[in-house]
């Protein structure tokens, strides 16, 4: 994994870079990328996990991203977490209930998702409502020296990740992922070692537990005073549709604001939340794991707050509960109605399971699987212990068992897998190697035989592997609890003449127990067949999960892969803020997203084989941390199997050599909705109306685009450029000009608290040349400001008329359109031009001066250029004397004898305006075929290309040594 560098330029150094469709790619606001003639990898489960780790980098949050590296166009966001008030909230929340067994039928293991907003707007219009903790005034005074240490009143809870393509820092879902993304690391390091991804997963591993330890506040004596799981609402950060680093006060997007509550909500022994404790407990011990042999002191760190955390959850737990009954919890954590947990037994059991491992200590597995023999609850008599016949008697389960399985006449069968709610799959399959009983195996295998089998009357020959028809019979269910078992035994079983039951399949077969993101409980079972054949040597259950990953990656009717940027076909419109980047807070616009969002996992389709590549549709391409954090266990499992040295996939397994995250892939061309460039930056558009003898009005429109990464660094000014030759000839001057503001649509969103200011006119040239000035200062928006403004003669005393002024010769007039018809009409236009700090970022001046400047041009002693395209045999970048620059050199589209942003420029307008600036453009300064030629320098596209303007400017950013590149 090569880690992008994290380009840190002044405003003064951006540059606007336009983009068109590449050719062969289709792509539209609902249709995934799909490359004519060009079909996925399907096995490069490699790439597939190189790529899926990029996502959780995509999500981080916190005042360190900026200097994290992997991503230039993330940075620095919500730093006001770390300044959180440590007041009670308003309201208060509640402790939540849990779901009753006729709940979990219905939603076990979903939430409302990103637009299922429980309480739209919420607290948006009292400044007071959903600020601060969830703590009373009286418990915050008892331990304020453990959570204000410096007394500034305030907590620090910057960090973790975004729960997915929102802002919010939800608790069970976040640890779900991180202990799972860890579970895999944990099962298959060598996988991730053999590709060298071991320092990346790492790295996002570190990221995270060390938050969940970040947020975990300890009195003198090591035990939790409070656990913060939740940082922000919900209902209020899903009003908005912005990058995270545009979530700031005192600023605008487009036209609101997209500031957000974010309030902190705390495990405490006032407001409990023993299932959030317990899950970032469970990723604390597995990083325990992972860490103690490269990095001991870090790993008892980890440790000693897993064990803290589980001591917590375990002290603050809730229930009603009689022996034989199914308990009741009450004693879980908020949610604002987004992740609502079903009870906290499981995350309480996968702690325990993973402590055990930690520790070897068998009292965290008798708190899962505890019995009381003391007593039967129902007793036949039928029994006969020497003869091993009848009815054995019932005793009551006390551990957390209890909640899926009341007494040992009954067993389980888990239908849901490993999912953020309910954690029991990943809890037996760790399990079961413990205590070698029936009953665990049996739990553990019957899951996977209900995902990857069929009935034997079902038509599976487009399936592409052979399932199982049948569940293992272990024996009856009040045996299964104390028999002894190993997985060695489980082949010999017979099968169950009784049980047939299976997970609904596609016609394609794949299967789906939800609609809603399917492909998210998919790849966890498939990263538990990947656990189990490592367990027991058994894999039977391997080509089941090969055959399902082969469909996400694109074997599927829809013909692309439901990973983002994989392979040449796959879905591009993830349900993503910050991917999708909108300058005006809305989810079509742009129609292409503005970065690439690798290796997300999409929701996935439906159990008809469809999907809608929709950014709005979440159901279909909503992405999630705990989307991924199964997919990157399954496809590491699967690379160990399938794809390593000797396996039967060797040689369709690679990574991408020197891979950039910062790269977009194929598709991701910024176009308007009529497939014109549309750039990106900071520009300007204009128009024109009123145009009269004396004057016109006009409009100009500042537009702030900034992408790697957006933010609020608006201080500029834009310079229009009019001439009046025409007053001096009649003996007038520049006094006989007079401008009118007209509107300033800064000034409206604001109630005037900003504004732009318009200036006098200044003398350009001798040839009747003035400008003026439109400056934004302090402006803090995103997006675009119209500043409309009328430039007229006044009237001449002595002769009582106005005197003829013709504007249409003005330089910066000719791409100006008329908005007389159409208020919102303008175009791109780079005769206006736009500075900061004084230096050209856009356009080009009347003398020919084009953006880039000083801050370009490359070295005045020498100009590195490239070998003739002739030469095919040679492709080394020289560096010659300007003097010795070829005439025909990579890069030197205006054959001006070097490689700036001028020919950036050049290759940009001649694709937005051909006849005007391609090869038989009207304009002086036009394209020429030599001009052309040299501009196509990136090979990956034949013919000169909007590719080639950013393979310039990467040049020129030194993100690549040489031109051409490939």
């Amino acid at each position: 994994m090569k880690r992008a560098k994290m380009f840190k330029k002044s405003l003064a150094c951006l540059s606007a870079a336009a983009t068109l469709l590449s050719s062969g790619i289709m792509t539209s606001a609902n249709a995934a990328v799909i490359t004519e003639g060009k079909e996925n990898n399907y096995h490069n489960y490699a790439e597939a996990l190189q790529l899926a780790l990029c996502f959780y980098d995509a999500n981080k949050c916190g005042d360190k991203v900026a200097d994290d590296g992997y991503y230039s166009w993330r940075a620095n966001c919500h730093v006001i977490d770390g300044e959180i008030p440590l007041k009670p909230m308003s309201p208060m929340p509640t402790v939540g209930k849990g779901k009753t067994d006729d709940q979990l039928k219905e939603d076990q293991g979903l939430g409302q998702g990103d637009e299922g907003k429980a309480n739209p707007n919420l607290g948006d219009d009292d400044p007071d409502l959903y600020v601060g903790v969830n703590m009373s005034e009286k418990f915050i005074e008892a331990n304020k020296k453990y959570l204000d240490p410096d007394g500034n009143g305030t907590v620090d809870l910057t960090g973790g990740w975004h729960d997915a393509g929102d802002h919010v820092k939800f608790g069970l879902p976040g640890s779900y992922s991180a202990s799972t993304v860890g579970w895999g690391y944990y099962e298959f390091r060598d996988s991730y070692k053999d590709l060298g991804l071991d320092k990346h997963v790492e790295d996002e591993l570190r990221w995270i537990n060390d938050y969940f330890m970040k947020a975990t506040f300890l009195d003198g004596d090591g035990k939790v005073v409070a656990y913060c799981y939740q940082v922000g609402e919900g209902n209020n950060d899903h009003n908005y549709w912005c990058p995270p680093e545009l979530q700031q006060d005192n600023t605008m997007v487009a036209s609101s604001s997209c500031a957000v509550k974010r309030p902190a909500y705390f495990a405490t022994t006032e407001m409990p939340a023993s299932d959030q404790c317990a899950g970032a407990s469970a990723s604390l011990a597995i990083n325990y794991l992972n860490f103690k042999d490269t990095d001991p002191d870090y790993a008892d760190e980890c440790l000693k707050y897993a064990k803290a955390l589980y001591d917590f959850a375990v002290e603050t737990h809730i229930e009603e509960w009689k022996p034989g009954m199914v308990p009741s919890n009450s004693s879980l954590g908020y949610d604002g109605g987004f992740y609502t947990s079903s009870y906290d037994y499981d995350e309480l059991a996968w702690a325990a399971v993973w402590l055990y491992y930690c520790t070897e200590n068998y009292d965290y597995i008798d708190d899962i699987i505890s019995v009381d023999t003391t007593k039967p609850i129902s007793d036949s008599g039928s029994y006969d212990e020497q003869a091993q016949t009848g009815q054995q008697p019932s005793y009551a389960y006390t551990g957390y068992m209890k909640r899926i399985i009341t007494d040992t006449g009954n067993c389980w069968q888990n239908i849901w897998v490993h999912c953020w709610d309910t954690v029991w799959g990943g809890v037996f399959a760790k399990l079961a190697p413990i205590t070698n009983t029936a009953r665990d195996w049996y739990i553990f295998r019957y899951n996977l035989e209900f995902w990857s089998g069929c009935s034997k009357t079902t038509d599976c020959s487009a399936w592409g592997y052979e399932p199982v028809h049948g569940h293992k019979y272990f024996g009856r269910d009040d045996y299964l609890w104390n028999m002894p078992m190993t997985c060695d035994k489980i082949p010999e079983l017979p099968d169950s003449e009784t049980s047939g039951d299976f997970i609904a399949k596609s016609p394609n077969g794949w299967a789906v127990v939800s609609g809603y993101g399917s492909a998210r409980y998919n790849t966890a079972a498939g990263l538990c067949a990947c656990v189990y054949a490592k367990t027991t040597g058994d894999e039977t259950f391997l080509p089941w999960a090969k055959a399902q990953m082969e469909y996400i990656l694109g074997k599927n009717p829809m013909g692309y892969s439901y990973e983002v940027g994989y392979e040449s076909n796959f879905a591009s419109h993830p349900h993503h803020r910050s991917s999708h980047c909108s300058a005006t807070q809305s989810m079509d616009d742009p129609i292409v997203q503005v970065h690439t969002l690798w290796g997300a996992l999409v929701g996935g389709p439906d159990l008809k084989d469809v999907h809608v590549d929709e950014t709005k549709d979440y159901i279909y391409n909503e992405v999630t941390d705990d989307y991924n954090a199964g997919f990157c266990g399954d496809l590491a499992g699967l690379y160990h199997y399938y794809g390593a040295k000797g396996k039967v996939d060797e040689k369709e397994n690679y990574v991408i050599k020197d891979f950039d995250m910062s790269s977009n892939a194929i598709g991701y061309d910024q176009v308007d909705e009529n497939g014109d460039p549309l750039p990106v930056g900071y520009f300007v558009s204009g128009g024109k109306a009123q145009e009269k003898k004396d004057g016109i009005q006009l409009k100009l429109v500042l537009h702030n685009r900034t992408i790697n990464p957006p933010r609020f660094e608006c201080d500029v000014k834009a310079r229009y450029y009019f001439n009046i030759q025409e007053l001096i000839d009649q003996g007038y001057g520049i006094d006989y000009i007079t401008a009118r503001i007209d509107y300033d649509q800064e000034a409206g969103y604001t109630n005037n608290k900003s504004h732009a200011v318009l200036s006098d006119p200044v003398k350009y040239d001798d040839k009747g040349t003035y400008y003026v000035d439109v400056t934004w200062k302090d402006c803090k928006f995103y997006g675009s400001r119209v500043y409309q403004f009328a430039l007229t003669t006044k009237m001449d005393p002595e002769t009582n008329i106005y005197p003829e002024w013709d504007s249409s010769n003005d330089y910066s007039y000719p791409d100006l359109v008329s908005f007389e018809d159409e208020n919102a009409a303008s175009a791109i236009t780079d005769k206006v031009t736009l500075y900061a700090d004084d230096k050209l970022i856009w356009g080009t001046e009347p003398d020919g001066t084009t953006a880039g400047g000083s801050e370009y041009v490359v070295d005045k002693d020498t100009t590195t250029t490239t070998t003739k395209k002739g030469d095919s045999s040679k492709t080394t970048t020289t560096t010659t004397t300007s003097e010795d620059a070829p005439t025909n050199s990579y890069g030197d589209a205006n054959c001006d004898g070097k490689v700036d942003m001028s020919d950036v420029v050049l290759i940009m307008q001649a694709l937005s305006n051909p006849n005007k600036y391609g090869l038989k453009g009207t304009d002086k300064n036009h394209l020429t075929a030599e001009g052309q030629s040299n501009a196509d320098c990136d090979l990956s596209t034949p013919g000169m290309s909007t590719g080639d303007a950013l393979a310039i400017q990467k040049f020129l950013l030194k993100k690549v040594a040489s031109l051409p590149i490939k």
